[in-house]
């Protein structure tokens, strides 16, 4: 690539920028100077010194190469309509196995894969680069230093993704069986609604918070793929295999439970998507937990 300086534009989400930084850490790792742009993971940056992360910006600026990680956003649909054609690239996270999808032939992401993995074979494959990795190049302190200590994330972007409260809480009293110290992760705005819950005053305190633990148990969300950025093992509950694969996070050991594929989820009655939380119990989430703890010891 002709020039060194590049844009990478991420989804909303903070598993989204965190996954982007993947092909950001690549870019700088290879001399390229970036730039990352996502809307609240300024909040981060302590934890990646090396990789300057703004806000949205009113305009594009002057790159030599953008990257644009594709949503469906007013924003986004602006940062595409200011990026100059012959120096953008678009990167489209769709979880599915088909190759019909728009701009899909410039990633060539595969389902089957993690999108943090797409993403470093990517970086690998079609950018060519010489030295890739895996990571997104996030620096902590104090990793694992509570390892009794469990983050349950109870949460996430949407009420369908979330498990029942009721499991949540039924989970984390036959960890305190076992010995471990759950702690309910949440927003202010939801304390309301998780009173058991912690919150911390801003991003930064709360990815410390997650550093410091021993493992991570949530929905689908970005917590977890921050939690797998510190090296915590994570389970994942998730409503269907196609996007539990896909969004998994990647960088630690991680259990991804869905409901069971024998589950009926024709079109019209959709009864796995109805009612997956029904399909996946505590004691299954207890036991891939035991098994990410087995295999972390």
């Amino acid at each position: 690539m002709k020039g060194k300086r590049c844009a990478v534009f991420s989804c909303l989400g903070l598993g989204d920028g965190l996954i982007a930084l993947v092909l950001s850490n690549n870019l700088q790792r290879n001399g390229y100077e970036v730039d990352t742009f996502h809307p609240s993971l300024t909040g981060l940056q302590s934890f990646f010194p090396h990789l300057p992360i703004f806000s949205f910006p009113e305009k594009v600026g002057e790159y030599d190469h953008y990257f644009v990680i594709y949503e469906k956003t007013p924003w986004m649909l602006r940062v595409l309509e200011e990026c100059p054609r012959d120096s953008l690239k678009i990167l489209n996270p769709i979880a599915t196995l088909k190759n019909d999808y728009p701009y899909w032939e410039v990633g060539r992401f595969q389902g089957d894969k993690p999108f943090a993995t797409n993403l470093y074979i990517y970086c690998r494959d079609i950018l060519k680069l010489k030295e890739t990795v895996r990571d997104n190049g996030i620096i902590g302190k104090d990793g694992r230093k509570y390892p009794k200590r469990v983050v349950i994330h109870p949460t996430s972007s949407r009420p369908g993704k979330n498990w029942p409260r009721e499991k949540f809480l039924e989970l984390a009293d036959k960890l305190k069986k076992e010995g471990y110290e759950p702690v309910f992760c949440v927003s202010p705005k939801e304390k309301a609604e998780w009173p058991e819950g912690r919150d911390f005053p801003n991003l930064a305190e709360m990815a410390q918070f997650v550093c410091e633990s021993g493992y991570m148990v949530g929905n689908d969300s970005g917590i977890g793929h921050l939690a797998s950025s510190f090296g915590l093992p994570t389970v994942t509950i998730c409503r269907s295999p196609l996007a539990g694969n896909f969004w998994r996070p990647a960088w630690a050991h991680s259990e991804i439970l869905y409901p069971p594929q024998w589950v009926p989820n024709l079109k019209g009655l959709r009864l796995r998507d109805k009612y997956w939380k029904s399909w996946i119990s505590v004691n299954r989430v207890l036991s891939a937990w035991r098994t990410l703890q087995q295999e972390s010891v």
